[in-house]
């Protein structure tokens, strides 16, 4: 994954505050709780890695672009780590950018007996476009296509859940009206402006659904896998 450094600076600059970081970062906790998850943490391809800094017990991070803020550069199908070194390994809005199988497989090695595995892609392959091209991705995500590459290398699937279900209609129609205008130019998440403090309401409503286990939402813009490594 190999993401230019002024994006990674721009990146940076919206954790802890753009409505889906922090939306995420909520996700990522409330599931962290809920599954006791322990360290050593390993937030593989972090970008800045300012997330796993927060979490309790070992932590480390590393990233694959050319310019690494903080942590480890590497290689996600083969990660500079022993076998069954870490307890949970966090995978988020990484593997559409490289090979899926073998950066799985990879985890699948690196965690302990028991240990967790929690990814996080783009869902809903038709909503593909510019922006995704601009990211780096190579692929968006059905359901059963993430299940299958996380069950194919070992795991055991514990949660698989949408999130951006409550906003997933209006990113289904910009971008749909985006392709029917003919501008689909990609969007600086700079832009949200004055609408970030609802946005954020909607997104850590949603995600607090994770907390106790209760009703995930079935899809949305990004789609949420926790393992178990068997």
């Amino acid at each position: 994954m190999t993401l230019p450094p002024e994006r990674l600076e721009r990146l940076r600059a919206l954790e802890g505050r753009h409505f889906w970081s922090i939306g995420r970062d909520r996700l990522t906790d409330n599931l962290v709780k809920r599954f006791s998850m322990t360290g050593p943490f390993l937030d593989a391809g972090a970008g800045t890695g300012t997330y796993v800094q927060g979490l309790d017990g070992h932590r480390a991070w590393f990233d694959t672009g050319p310019v690494s803020i903080g942590g480890v550069r590497a290689d996600t199908t083969a990660m500079p780590c022993a076998d069954e070194s870490i307890g949970t390994l966090l995978l988020r809005d990484v593997i559409e950018h490289v090979d899926d199988a073998k950066t799985i497989a990879e985890a699948h090695r690196v965690l302990r007996r028991s240990g967790h595995l929690l990814v996080t892609v783009p869902g809903w392959p038709s909503l593909w476009g510019p922006r995704d091209v601009l990211a780096g991705h190579l692929r968006r995500y059905r359901r059963s296509d993430l299940r299958a590459v996380v069950e194919q290398a070992g795991f055991g699937v514990a949660d698989l859940r949408g999130y951006q279900f409550a906003l997933l209609p209006v990113v289904i129609a910009t971008r749909s009206l985006a392709r029917l205008t003919g501008r689909e130019a990609p969007e600086r998440e700079e832009r949200i402006g004055r609408l970030n403090p609802v946005l954020t309401r909607i997104n850590v409503a949603e995600a607090d659904l994770a907390r106790h286990g209760r009703w995930g939402p079935p899809t949305g813009s990004s789609l949420v896998v926790v393992a178990v490594k068997r």
